[in-house]
């Protein structure tokens, strides 16, 4: 819906003897009122809930959409490594004559089929591996997905305050109006100055910039929730649902020891170390010989055929080649300590991660109840008596001006106060590693029934 926003502007006639404004004539004080779009001060359609927005983009996601396509890959590994390698038929003539074009002037004709076995265990410990491959990429679904539910939050918290913000600032324009309509019967009468006169219309320039400012920053907001859910990033967003006041209830360490069995990436580490432990398994058994089976049948034109067998084994412990295997056993076992310290950085980043998010999350919570309960009044209260006071001419226009900047700070601060605690909450859950349990935060009873 487009938002008609009018500006009081007044026609300021040069003269000799300085600047007049004369009051009453309509050519001469205000010019015909602009119209300015604010695309986001009322959105249409339907109100948009964030576990909506949430479900879209878990299910439409191109990034998961292909992650969990990738799963479907790498599941069909684990089969491979349990099978064995192809046979191989093998036909081979033996002492054919130079000078002859016969074939039955041939000695013999040998047809054979070889099958080459690995040792005991070998390939249940390479299908080990792959499955732990498998693990590693469902653990990278779980991970990317709380990072886009994240992102959504992010996006949804700061759509939220700016369409909040373009809210305040038109409910200021309209207050300013309201001062613009007296300081001009002040003027009129007398009682005051050209220059306060013109300062409501400087300061309704100013609150249009800002609301433009806005404006700009709920349409990228927007647009990154519709590219999180796979939609145009013109596609329009109904109204939010607002979030309530909220304290958070849980101490900090809780929710570490929560984050430690729960986060992705700690459990992603997890496999990791599990799957190096398999590969230096997988390193080991290669310790144990392998087998090779073949048989065949020979035809001998001037004799009499027969059956052929043969069958061999490797010595992996032989001098030339056993550096070779006991090289790759020092190297999975440094991988295995690796995996493992790397283990142990990530669960000092979230236990880091949970602190920070929590302590942001306190002290938003703190912000807004101060805002709500002391400061947002009191400003209220300050420009009430202010304006009184200013049609009484005990109050300069600059104080009364002054008075209303505070209000809208106020306002704005309690709005960004709890959207800076969505955001907190959203970095906490993506810490964690999983949606908070019910019970981590109460909703604050206001006045107003929130």
């Amino acid at each position: 819906m487009r938002i008609r926003v009018i500006a009081f502007m007044l026609c300021i006639g040069a003269s000799a003897g300085g600047v007049s404004v004369e009051a009453g004539t309509s050519s001469e004080q205000a010019q015909q009122p602009s119209t300015l779009t604010h695309r986001e001060a009322q959105p249409t359609g339907p109100p948009v809930t964030l576990t909506v927005l949430l479900e879209e983009a878990i299910e439409r996601n191109p990034e998961l959409v292909a992650l969990r396509a990738q799963v479907d890959v790498v599941r069909q590994r684990p089969g491979q490594e349990r099978f064995l390698d192809a046979p191989m038929a093998e036909a081979q003539i033996w002492q054919w004559p130079f000078n002859s074009l016969n074939p039955a002037d041939t000695n013999m004709y040998m047809f054979m089929v070889t099958q080459d076995l690995p040792g005991r265990g070998k390939r249940d410990l390479r299908a080990a591996v792959a499955e732990k491959d498998v693990a590693l990429a469902g653990a990278d679904v779980a991970v990317r997905t709380r990072e886009i539910i994240n992102q959504v939050k992010q996006a949804y918290a700061s759509l939220y305050i700016a369409r909040q913000a373009i809210r305040v600032h038109l409910d200021s324009i309209e207050l300013l109006r309201q001062i613009t309509d007296i300081a001009q019967a002040k003027y009129a009468a007398g009682r005051i100055s050209q220059q306060d006169v013109l300062k409501p219309t400087v300061e309704l320039s100013r609150l249009h910039g800002a609301i433009i400012t806005f404006d700009e920053q709920a349409r990228l907001a927007s647009a990154r929730l519709n590219i999180l859910r796979n939609l145009p990033p013109e596609t329009p967003i109904g109204p939010l649902i607002e979030p309530r006041e909220q304290t958070i209830l849980p101490t900090s360490a809780d929710l570490q020891r929560l984050a430690l069995e729960r986060q992705p990436e700690l459990q992603r580490a997890g496999i990791e170390i599990e799957r190096a432990e398999a590969e230096l398994a997988a390193a080991r058994s290669e310790y144990k010989p392998d087998f090779s089976i073949q048989g065949g049948y020979m035809l001998m034109p001037r004799m009499t055929d027969a059956w052929m067998a043969r069958v061999g084994i490797t010595w992996p412990r032989a001098p030339w080649s056993r550096g070779r295997i006991d090289a790759r056993v020092a190297e999975h076992s440094a991988a295995i300590q690796a995996a493992k310290a790397r283990l142990q950085v990530l669960e000092n980043v979230v236990r880091l991660g949970v602190q920070e998010a929590y302590v942001r999350a306190r002290s938003a919570q703190d912000r807004a109840a101060l805002l709500r309960t002391t400061i947002v009044p009191q400003s209220r209260q300050t420009l009430d008596v202010s304006r009184v006071a200013y049609q009484t001419d005990r109050v300069e226009f600059q104080a009364l001006i002054d008075n209303e900047r505070v209000l809208l700070d106020a306002q704005l601060e309690y709005f960004r106060a709890l959207s800076d605690f969505e955001q907190a909450l959203a970095d906490l859950e993506r810490a964690v590693g999983a949606d908070l349990p019910a019970g981590t935060t109460a909703v604050v009873m206001t006045k107003e029934g929130h």
